[in-house]
C-alpha cells in the first residue's frame, strides 16, 4: 500500500471483476460488502478510482477466496483472470480479440503496454521478443502483485486461444519480468 502515490489509479472495470468473481463465491451480500468498503455506489467500469483501494479490495478478496482457491497467491491470481476475463467478454475486447486474431500471442502483448496505460496510471510496461514463441514484458513502477498480472496474463494467452506458461523473474517491490512463452 505505501508504493501507491495518492495519484494512482485504476479503472472500475478492474473492481468489478474481482466483485464479480467475488459474487460468484460468496453471493451478492459478500460482494457488495466488499464494494461497500470503497464505495457506496456502483462503481463505473471506464472511471478511475483509487489503486490504494482497488489493493484493499483485492487483499480482501484473497482472504475470502482463498479456500476456494488454495492460497491467497491463487486467489490473487484467479483476481488477474477475472479481470482480463472481463475485457475478453466486453464489446471491446471482442472487437479487439478479432482485429488481433486468435493465436497471435505476439500481436497481442506487443500492445500491452498501451493497454495496461489506459487501464491504470502508474508504472511502465515494456514489451520485447526474445524468440519465435518468447516474449517478456517487463513492469516497472507497478504496485499490483505479481500474481495478479501473471493471472491476467495466462487469462489473456487463453483468451485468444493459446496454451502456454508465465514465468516471474521479480526485479524489485516495484518491477518484475514476465516472461511469456506457448
Amino acid at each position: 500500500m505505501d508504493l501507491a502515490p495518492d495519484s494512482a489509479t485504476v479503472r472500475g472495470l478492474i473492481f468489478n471483476a474481482v466483485f464479480k468473481l467475488v459474487k460468484q463465491h460468496h453471493g451478492d451480500a459478500a460482494s457488495n460488502e466488499l464494494r461497500a468498503t470503497v464505495s457506496k455506489k456502483p462503481l463505473v467500469d471506464f472511471f478511475s478510482y483509487s489503486a490504494r483501494d482497488f489493493l484493499q479490495v483485492l487483499y480482501q478478496a484473497a482472504e475470502l477466496l482463498a479456500p476456494q482457491y488454495g492460497s491467497h497467491e491463487s486467489a490473487i491470481r484467479a483476481c488477474g483472470a477475472a479481470a482480463v476475463g472481463g475485457f475478453f467478454d466486453s464489446g471491446v475486447g471482442r472487437t479487439l480479440t478479432h482485429i488481433i486474431g486468435k493465436g497471435d500471442p505476439k500481436r497481442l502483448f506487443s500492445s500491452a503496454p498501451t493497454a495496461y496505460s489506459t487501464t491504470v496510471s502508474y508504472g511502465q510496461r515494456e514489451y520485447a521478443l526474445l524468440g519465435e514463441r518468447k516474449l517478456r514484458l517487463r513492469f516497472t513502477g507497478d504496485m499490483q502483485p505479481v500474481e495478479f498480472h501473471q493471472g491476467l496474463l495466462e487469462a489473456a494467452l487463453q483468451g485468444i486461444g493459446c496454451q502456454g506458461r508465465i514465468e516471474v523473474q521479480r526485479r524489485g517491490l516495484d518491477a518484475a519480468d514476465y516472461i511469456i512463452e506457448w
